[in-house]
Formats: structure tokens, sequence, C-alpha cells
């Protein structure tokens, strides 16, 4: 499966790098494939790890922040899971045009 992996702490602070630092060595510390986008992280393994991850990630910011919102979004296909960039290279084929990464 692959989720869409996005945490925000509520705060008054307009710097948020520290926290989102926090959750990506959280990420990165699991061994599991992803991808870090300027708006979320991208990650590939079955659903416990995923899941395991995703909860690390959130009770971790927790501890610093009051108030923590995690959206998650999952992309589960009975038949394999297709990789990042197979996504992307089909989505350049279908279009005819070489896309932005």
């Amino acid at each position: 499966m692959m989720i869409h992996l996005s945490i925000m702490p509520v705060a008054d602070d307009v710097h948020l790098s520290e926290p989102v630092a926090a959750a990506v060595k959280i990420v990165h510390d699991s061994g599991l494939e992803y991808r870090l986008t300027a708006m979320g992280t991208l990650i590939r393994g079955d659903w416990n790890e995923v899941m395991g991850v995703v909860k690390a990630c959130h009770e971790t910011i927790l501890q610093k922040y009051d108030r923590v919102v995690t959206q998650v979004k999952i992309d589960d296909n009975k038949n394999g899971d297709p990789g990042f960039d197979d996504k992307v290279k089909s989505a350049e084929e279908k279009s005819g045009i070489t896309l932005n990464k």
C-alpha cells in the first residue's frame, strides 16, 4: 500500500521545520520506501508497518504541541502496488509530456 502523510501542529509558530524534520526522521529510520514532497510524505509498505510509522510520527509531534492535525490518504491495491516512479511514468505516457518532478 501507499500512503500520503501530512502532519501539522496547530501553533502560533510560523516555522514548523523542526516538527516536520522529527517526523521525517521517524519515516527514514523505519526503513520503508518514502518520498518527501513539499506538501507531505509518500510512504510504501504493508498496513501494520505504515500505520505504525504514522502513529509514531503523530505521537512524537503531539508531545511538543497541544494540538496536531494528521492527514493520511491511502492507496491500497489488491493487484500489487506500483512504485512511485511507475505512477509518474504512466501519467507521462498517457499525457504525452515530460512532467516536472
